[in-house]
């Protein structure tokens, strides 16, 4: 258990998260933050382009939390924009960002605070993430850059956690299904690059942040579970995900050009030759079409925090003046 300041924990830490469908996935999210030891953070919900009624039934069943919504779909990175800047216009000094499809343990936020208080350079932090339905096997200990063949991958387990990852550490990349940010380092390094719609957005601010001295930290003792690919249901027949993937692939090999073995031609084999692995040779049309729509996309600059973003949303509600109950209970919906 740790000792964090429950008052720090309520007014100064955010926990954004950001829904595309699935509100009964939603509600379990955040449910799962209401209960947080030694209390709840505030509570921020960004509906991204769902249906109104999606966002209704969120509405109701979180009482506690402020309800921004997007008209439309803009795009995972520019959703979590939308939330990260709110977040720190209301003077967040950490914010935790998560996808609707992850639930928490209930001492994850004091955990990730914690490390974050004690380690001032921690820039960004992560849990150890665990597969939902295999609530002991370990989806990601954060990720790293492999050589051969030049790829990302995750660190996780094949079976049981045996404390194979118990040991915080340093780490060169990180998903953000769920991740904590610095208040100082976004505000340096700048939000979540919008030229991405969806896949790589996470990469690349974790190459911006560790340019600029900041660590991507692991912490073990936090714990969240995912329920991996409910959104672009990966590795289906969904051709606009296998698109959009292509898309963003292009896009980060021409914005980080000093990674060749992970933006280069080899890497591109790599990618096709794991298509065809895997059976998913109906991945590569899309896939292809999609690179050659992030080859030719023009370049932006990430967006800076204060900068006017693209996007408004409506508020629907704003923080209640006590956003958590006595025993940190949401409403049943």
């Amino acid at each position: 258990m740790t000792s964090l300041d429950p008052s720090f924990l309520r007014e100064r830490v955010v926990a954004v998260v950001v829904g595309y469908h699935h509100p009964d996935d939603t509600i379990e999210c955040f449910r799962s933050l209401a209960v947080s030891q030694p209390c709840a953070p505030r509570l921020l919900y960004v509906d991204n382009g769902s249906e109104e009624s999606e966002c209704r039934a969120v509405f109701d069943a979180v009482p506690q939390a402020r309800v921004l919504r997007l008209p439309r779909n803009v795009g995972i990175g520019r959703g979590f924009n939308v939330g990260l800047a709110d977040a720190l216009a209301h003077d967040a000094e950490l914010v935790l960002m998560l996808n609707n499809d992850v639930v928490v343990d209930p001492e994850m936020v004091a955990e990730l605070g914690t490390t974050a208080l004690r380690e001032p350079t921690a820039g960004i932090l992560v849990p150890k993430i665990y597969y939902h339905a295999a609530p002991n096997r370990v989806w990601s200990a954060g990720s790293r850059y492999r050589r051969w063949p030049p790829t990302v991958v995750l660190r996780r387990t094949r079976g049981p956690d045996r404390g194979q990852w118990d040991n915080s550490t340093d780490l060169e990349f990180a998903t953000f299904c769920i991740a904590m940010f610095r208040r100082e380092c976004l505000c340096e390094v700048g939000l979540l690059d919008t030229d991405y719609h969806v896949f790589q957005e996470d990469y690349d601010l974790c190459i911006r942040v560790r340019a600029a001295g900041w660590r991507v930290r692991y912490v073990p003792s936090a714990r969240a579970w995912h329920k991996v690919s409910l959104s672009t249901r990966g590795g289906s027949r969904n051709s606009e995900a296998w698109r959009l993937y292509g898309r963003s692939e292009a896009l980060f090999a021409r914005k980080h050009r000093d990674w060749p073995w992970l933006t280069g031609w080899v890497h591109r084999v790599y990618v096709l030759a794991r298509m065809l692995a895997e059976g998913k040779p109906y991945g590569w049309r899309p896939f292809r079409a999609g690179y050659r729509e992030g080859l030719a996309a023009s370049l932006h600059p990430p967006p800076r925090w204060g900068e006017p973003l693209n996007d408004t949303p409506e508020v629907w509600r704003d923080w209640p003046s006590a956003h958590t109950t006595a025993d940190g209970a949401l409403d049943n919906p």
